[in-house]
């Protein structure tokens, strides 16, 4: 293993075994839970807009290494962005986990950049995806609310 990827390995780790913006949130402006039937991954997403941005992202759940790392790091991410914002960073996550970002785009996802390992897995892309779909259903929830 070389040393980026070592690298990666750990920052999946510690996100692991230290999540951030872990716990459930009182009164959600949005939230969705989702099941990966396959594993047993269960991932509860909640979001609290205040000015037109996330004030507020958590995430609670159970499950293995790389959903659970992706959550919080995705959590990390996204808080103090536009719900516009948060798609786009959705769109470029399903992007790499497809394999079809440019290497320049890596920048805009951040620590999320480190689970691109992840698409070798096939059986684990739905892992790291979990919490980036419940996004999905909450961004339409929002977006729904303001239309």
């Amino acid at each position: 293993m070389d040393d980026i990827e070592q690298l990666y390995q750990d920052l999946i780790v510690d996100h692991y075994k230290h999540p951030r913006c872990a716990g459930r949130l009182e009164n959600p402006d949005g939230e969705s839970t989702l099941l990966n039937p396959l594993c047993g991954d269960e991932i509860t997403l909640g979001v609290k807009i205040s000015g037109g941005k996330i004030a507020e992202i958590s995430f609670s759940g159970k499950g293995c290494s790389i959903s659970q790392a992706s959550a919080s790091i995705m959590c990390e991410l996204l808080k103090g962005l536009t719900p516009s914002e948060a798609s786009s960073r959705l769109a470029l996550f399903m992007q790499l986990m497809k394999g079809e970002i440019e290497e320049g785009d890596l920048d805009s996802l951040g620590d999320a950049s480190c689970l691109r390992g992840v698409k070798r897995f096939a059986a684990r892309i739905r892992c790291a995806t979990l919490s980036w779909e419940a996004l999905a259903k909450v961004l339409e929830e929002l977006a729904a609310r303001t239309d």
